[in-house]
């Protein structure tokens, strides 16, 4: 099976330049737009999952009912939601940046009200664990639709990229990405990365 990892479209909390926003920030018209256009880009590289798994959060939402509206149902599943920064969801980032400049030395620093990145990892890897990897053999494409956190979480792990060097693997907004399994090594590779 082959994973394809999907990030929403522009949302309102993206143009403000907000820390994480919160779980109803929606999409802007143009994010609008690029989930139709990603729609379009799907369909010309023939990937169509065979289960598709989604974010709460409205943005993602959002651009799983473009997507896939008239194709195919989807399951909401939490494990996939962006980093919950509780009170500073609606800081702007980077005015968090300069007021706490040593928050994040450490993956276990929680925001106030909210999670930890060490969380936001706990749960990525055990959706990855539970829907992706445990059915790796089986033929097929899954796809999830969520954030630029879970994405790199789940493409760090994928890769063997330490935990600690979160956030390495950083995609646009409305882009694909798409990991395959090497037959002979076991291990994973990019074949597509942050395409939008």
């Amino acid at each position: 099976m082959d994973l394809l990892l999907i990030r929403h479209g522009q949302s309102f909390g993206n143009v403000a330049g907000l820390l994480n926003s919160t779980e109803q920030d929606g999409l802007t018209e143009h994010g609008m737009q690029q989930a139709a256009k990603l729609r379009s880009l799907m369909e010309s590289l023939s990937l169509m999952p065979d289960r598709v798994f989604s974010s709460p959060w409205m943005r993602a939402l959002q651009t799983t009912q473009v997507l896939f509206q008239d194709k195919c149902d989807w399951v909401v599943d939490s494990r996939l939601g962006e980093t919950n920064a509780g009170r500073f969801a609606t800081w702007r980032a980077d005015e968090f940046r300069r007021t706490f400049p040593e928050f994040g030395k450490h993956l276990s620093d929680r925001y106030e009200g909210g999670e930890s990145h060490l969380e936001l990892a706990a749960r990525s890897v055990n959706w990855l664990e539970e829907e992706f990897l445990r059915h790796v053999d089986t033929p097929g494409l899954l796809a999830a639709v969520c954030h630029a956190g879970p994405i790199s979480v789940i493409s760090q792990y994928l890769l063997n990229i330490p935990l600690s060097k979160f956030p390495n693997v950083l995609v646009p907004n409305a882009s694909l990405t798409v990991f395959r399994k090497n037959e002979h090594t076991g291990s994973f590779y990019l074949q597509i990365a942050g395409m939008s």
